[in-house]
């Protein structure tokens, strides 16, 4: 049975037995290394360069003096945070803006393209005027209203001081009136062709030079042929064809100066104050008039010791002729041909009765 080894008082370890070491010896322990870390024979054993050595006079490299001058101020992080958001923000709403301004632009092409197929719906449905030959039976200022009914749809056009609607009537003219156009577009140049001008100069080419003046005898000798209805229409059609602005009562006058005697007295007893209220007058004067005929006319009864009863349609006739007449017989001698106070035979028939 083995015994016990006694215990030793040396170890035979020749390291030497470690303990435990504090935090403090810890902290003390890396600040030392640090420093000799730093040292210029550590950075002459690593195979470094070894650092100038700096005067006694001047201050150390990493006081903290200067680290904190030399050192950038921390940023704010929640000011950033701030600004990244306000500039997501404003780039959103640019977004929102330039999308808005997008659909803007649709609506206003999706408007026009529809204004365009309605306006092209609307020409299908109108027949084209005629073409305007530039003759002198032709009548200039009905052609050019036909013109602006059938357009009518253009209206911006052609209120607008451009040549859009210009263009758009120029299909409308023959050759005798393109050679016109040509010339009137060539003296223009680069102006643009306004329908107000267009209109201004085709009547100077295409119309007398005493045109109203025609039109006014026209209108002072046009006479009732026919019904009312008939005048006052062929009454306004030339009144449409005058360019000129003629105040209403001399509308009127022109009017009523060629109506029947008492149909014009029926307007002035009225004191019509436009030309409408005085065709209004007229017409219903001449209704009237035509009515007085269908009206039935009682027939006159007769007076006195006739009876009542059928009027006698035979027409009495009074003779007129010899045929007619009864002979002329004499009451004395019995013979015709005379009469008793002229008889030949008066002393002789005496005689005879005496005897």
């Amino acid at each position: 049975m083995k015994t016990p080894r006694a215990a030793e008082d040396v170890s035979p370890n020749l390291r030497p037995r470690q303990q435990t070491r504090l935090d403090e010896e810890i902290n003390m322990g890396d600040a030392h290394d640090a420093r000799a870390a730093g040292s210029p024979e550590a950075a002459a054993s690593n195979g470094g360069t070894i650092p100038p050595r700096r005067s006694s006079g001047s201050a150390p490299a990493n006081t903290p003096s200067q680290a904190t001058s030399q050192a950038a101020p921390a940023p704010d992080v929640t000011t950033q945070i701030m600004q990244m958001m306000m500039m997501q923000e404003q780039a959103i709403q640019a977004q929102q803006q330039q999308f808005q301004a997008f659909l803007h632009q649709q609506a206003l092409f999706q408007r026009e393209i529809f204004e365009s197929q309605a306006r092209a719906n609307t020409q299908k449905q109108k027949a084209d005027p005629p073409k305007f030959n530039g003759k002198s039976s032709e009548d200039l200022e009905l052609w050019l209203f036909h013109i602006e009914e059938h357009l009518s749809a253009y209206a911006s056009e052609r209120n607008s001081p451009d040549s859009r609607f210009v263009d758009m009537v120029v299909p409308f003219l023959s050759p005798e009136a393109m050679s016109w156009y040509r010339e009137f577009k060539n003296t223009l140049g680069d102006s643009p062709r306004v329908w107000a001008v267009f209109k201004q100069q085709i009547r100077l080419r295409f119309r007398d030079s005493n045109y109203d003046y025609k039109l006014l005898s026209k209108l002072h000798n046009l006479r009732v042929s026919g019904t009312q209805q008939d005048y006052t229409s062929k009454f306004m059609l030339l009144l449409s064809q005058s360019s000129m602005e003629l105040p209403e009562m001399v509308k009127r006058w022109f009017y009523q100066q060629n109506l029947r005697a008492d149909t014009s007295c029926h307007i002035s007893q009225n004191i019509p104050k436009t030309l409408q209220e005085a065709i209004e007058h007229a017409q219903r004067f001449e209704d009237a008039r035509s009515a007085r005929p269908r009206d039935a006319v009682q027939p006159v009864q007769p007076t006195g010791n006739k009876k009542p009863g059928r009027a006698s349609t035979a027409p009495t006739t009074r003779p007129s002729t010899d045929a007619t007449k009864p002979p002329i017989i004499c009451h004395r001698c019995g013979e015709p041909g005379h009469i008793a106070p002229a008889c030949p035979n008066r002393g002789t028939t005496g005689m005879q009765k005496s005897s």
